[in-house]
């Protein structure tokens, strides 16, 4: 079998593809087959992909666009490797991502997801840690179940591969979930199996206005609290409060911010959301930005 198969899912993504597409050739790994399915861009995208005469490229086009956890359970489908590692069309690997990554994978047998420390980058060129919450700390490994909701979604789909086998295990990605298969494959993977962490930084994760999280805000947090309801019966009740009242702040935020929506966003946030969370929020702001300028954040720090 193929030890890796890298994918990447991509729409309307020509502005940053190429570069993404030479990330992922130039890792010091490279036994991995590069597939690339494209959710019917209108764009260059497959004018790109044609300009790579790699015979590792498994070019796919859907004949209709998906939504984005149908897109990726229909590329995991056409994987042959024993992992598979995904990388999305405006993110960017450091060359020795997948090295790192399969180390890992060698010294725990049993983990079946494997990630690593992610970089924000930003086009004024400011730079921070993609997990706050472990901006200071080793990134958790072993039995991460609980972690997934006690500090959300805080891994980079981009820093992430899986076994192939893990994922056909928890029966792949279902059909209702379509914004935000990373997170749920995090979750019914660590119901199951264990992970491993590269704590170096492995990947870079582009910030910019057009990006699927800053468009999709509502939709990607109601999803969310779906989510919590699935694994209701497994996670510790007040942990799961807390992500209930996160994803509802999120999502009344964004209501208030609409037009004419003020009203039932403010109604929302004092019902299901957290006030007490916005009332703190500069001050905290205000804290991690003193911090990192007195305190070096662990990826500023650790070897490279």
């Amino acid at each position: 079998m193929l030890p890796l198969t890298v994918i990447i899912n991509v729409y309307n993504g020509e502005t940053t593809l190429a570069e993404t597409i030479d990330s992922a050739l130039a890792q010091t790994f490279s036994d991995f087959e590069l597939l690339i399915w494209d959710d019917c861009s209108s764009d260059g995208c497959a004018a790109i992909v044609r300009r790579y005469k790699n015979p590792r490229i498994r070019y796919f086009r859907s004949d209709e666009q998906l939504s984005l956890g149908r897109a990726r359970q229909c590329a995991i489908e056409m994987a042959k490797g024993e992992w598979v590692a995904f990388l999305d069309q405006d993110d960017l690997w450091l060359p020795r991502k997948l090295e790192l990554q399969l180390a890992r994978a060698r010294e725990h047998p049993d983990a079946a997801m494997i990630y690593g420390r992610t970089v924000r980058f930003y086009p004024n060129g400011r730079q921070r840690d993609y997990d706050q919450a472990h901006e200071y700390a080793l990134l958790p490994e072993g039995d991460i179940f609980g972690e997934l909701f006690r500090h959300s979604c805080f891994i980079a789909m981009s820093s992430s591969m899986f076994r192939r086998s893990a994922i056909t295990n928890i029966g792949g990605i279902p059909a209702w979930i379509q914004i935000i298969p990373d997170y749920y494959l995090y979750i019914a993977v660590a119901r199951r199996f264990s992970a491993a962490a590269v704590q170096q930084v492995v990947c870079r994760y582009r910030m910019h206005p057009h990006s699927a999280s800053a468009s999709h805000t509502v939709a990607i947090h109601n999803e969310a609290l779906a989510v919590m309801e699935f694994w209701r019966d497994a996670v510790d009740p007040a942990i799961l409060a807390k992500c209930k009242r996160h994803h509802s702040t999120q999502v009344a935020l964004a209501e208030m911010r609409s037009p004419g929506g003020v009203s039932a966003g403010l109604v929302r946030l004092i019902r299901e959301g957290s006030p007490t969370s916005q009332v703190v929020r500069p001050f905290w702001f205000f804290f991690h930005l003193v911090r990192r300028n007195i305190l070096p954040p662990y990826w500023k720090t650790v070897r490279r």
